[in-house]
């Protein structure tokens, strides 16, 4: 009898490295990205303008974005992975050359940052639904651009399926897309349980219930990428240990009827929002439509 509890015993100390390790894990891969805020104010300081943030309810969930440039210009909408904020995209929203020609918005999606921090919505098209209100205030007269990193990726292209004419370009920048190839981790399930989901931080709750429901959610999209007609290019690393590059082929597959532009980085992993800023920034220039 002893043996055998020493056994359970040795097995649950086993369990919980294998919950605490990789928490511990991400916890530091997610401070290597994390922006204080005084990177964020020195950041700004010698920018032309400073961001302002917006906040506004939608589907009864409050939601946060932080917006530069004229409200009179095109917008683009950043949309973060998971986890994440809109500070993921602090430097796109300073940088001068699309400040002048846009208005630059980047949203903290449902869940994260200041958007009803901890409350899961794992419904890509709620998601949607929630962040509409953005593109309803566009003021310019000219079709958004989306760009989505990661999780983000889904999100910007269930606006296009949703709401067509207010989307006029689609940037995927490492997209986590295909159902059939997407990555779940061993560790998701039992950091789900109850015994043990009280240790993880709260912005890795919402990671998980993401994870854990995303296979469910891309099949529901399956069949409306073909209602997408709009320009998309797709960018990624195929160095990605976390969004295996074999989504491109999804892309390629769904988008059909769109004029879709694929560029690959041979040496890049999944973080290339912060690796390739100056290559994405070209796409979205390109995108911006000549003022009137």
């Amino acid at each position: 009898m002893l043996k055998i509890f020493k056994r359970r015993r040795t097995w649950m100390i086993i369990l919980l490295l294998l919950i605490i390790l990789p928490i511990a894990a991400f916890k530091i891969m997610e401070a290597s990205f994390e922006i204080t805020p005084s990177e964020m104010t020195d950041y700004f300081k010698e920018k032309p303008q400073q961001p302002k943030f917006i906040n506004y309810t939608a589907e009864n969930h409050e939601m946060f974005y932080a917006e530069t440039g004229s409200d009179t210009n095109q917008l683009v909408l950043f949309i973060h992975g998971a986890p994440g904020s809109w500070d993921a995209y602090m430097k796109y929203l300073g940088d001068t050359s699309l400040m002048h020609r846009a208005q630059l918005v980047s949203v903290d999606r449902p869940g994260y940052g200041k958007s009803g921090f901890g409350q899961s919505v794992t419904s890509i098209e709620a998601q949607a639904a929630m962040i509409k209100p953005i593109l309803d205030a566009n003021k310019s007269g000219k079709p958004a651009i989306l760009v989505g990193h990661s999780l983000g990726g889904p999100v910007i292209a269930r606006l296009a399926m949703d709401y067509p004419d207010k989307v006029g370009a689609l940037i995927f920048l490492a997209p986590a897309i295909d159902p059939e190839h997407e990555k779940i981790y061993a560790i998701s399930y039992p950091a789900n349980w109850k015994i043990f989901r009280w240790m993880v931080p709260v912005v890795w709750q919402v990671t998980n219930d993401e994870k854990l429901s995303h296979v469910e959610e891309l099949k529901k999209m399956v069949p409306l990428w073909a209602n997408i007609t709009i320009p998309c290019t797709y960018m990624y690393g195929l160095k990605d240990g976390i969004v295996p590059p074999v989504n491109v082929e999804f892309a390629k597959k769904m988008l059909v009827n769109a004029n879709l532009k694929i560029t690959a980085f041979p040496e890049e992993n999944h973080f290339i929002p912060w690796t390739q800023e100056d290559s994405i920034t070209k796409v979205i220039l390109n995108y911006l439509k000549p003022p009137h």
